[in-house]
């Protein structure tokens, strides 16, 4: 990782870029329905949104049914995720660095059955990030990661973005692995992994 690239992963970074209004994607209804295609979604599952940012996909998740919980390094963004799911029972939110900080007690083995990183596995060590994810997950668990992807060489601005190559990676391990478009380009995709191996 570049010096650039370590600084635009940590908190001080986020937080500037959640103080101006930026950074959060809008969900759109595709995407929406999409994902309730490809993951079995019953109420009361627990599910855990990791790079929440302020909390719209987390809050989805909750709106769903599901026992969300987000996770995001900025702790500007979960003021505002928590403000906006204020006197709600879920979602919740916390604040962690899940690149560098240990992982909390909360994310007990097998004890999740959704796992959702949208817009933010490019910014993760992913090797570490999945390894992780496997253990958390229920032996039906699913993760959906949600992602810009790019179809030319890295171009300034563009690290938000996977290659082709990163999103073949990100099936690595995986029994069950799924990709769909979320948008018509297919600018951003979605991949969805069950069983680990």
């Amino acid at each position: 990782m570049t010096t650039v690239e370590a600084r635009q992963s940590g908190a001080e970074y986020w937080d500037g870029v959640h103080l101006k209004g930026h950074g959060d994607e809008p969900i759109s209804r595709l995407e929406s329905w999409l994902f309730r295609q490809f993951v079995t979604v019953e109420p009361g599952m627990r599910a855990l949104d990791i790079g929440c940012g302020t909390g719209a996909w987390t809050r989805e998740l909750a709106r769903l049914g599901l026992h969300a919980t987000g996770y995001d390094v900025s702790p500007v963004a979960i003021a505002k995720a928590t403000l906006q799911s204020q006197g709600k029972r879920w979602p919740r939110y916390a604040v962690w660095d899940v690149s560098s900080e240990d992982i909390p007690e909360y994310l007990a083995p097998r004890s999740f059955d959704i796992v959702t990183c949208r817009m933010t596995i490019a910014f993760l060590d992913r090797q570490r990030f999945l390894s992780d994810v496997a253990r958390w997950l229920t032996p039906h668990g699913v993760v959906h990661l949600v992602t810009p992807v790019r179809k030319k060489a890295r171009t300034p601005g563009s690290r938000r973005a996977l290659s082709e190559q990163d999103m073949a990676f990100l099936g690595t391990g995986w029994r069950d692995v799924y990709r769909y478009k979320v948008t018509r380009s297919g600018s951003i995709a979605a991949v969805v992994l069950r069983q680990p191996a």
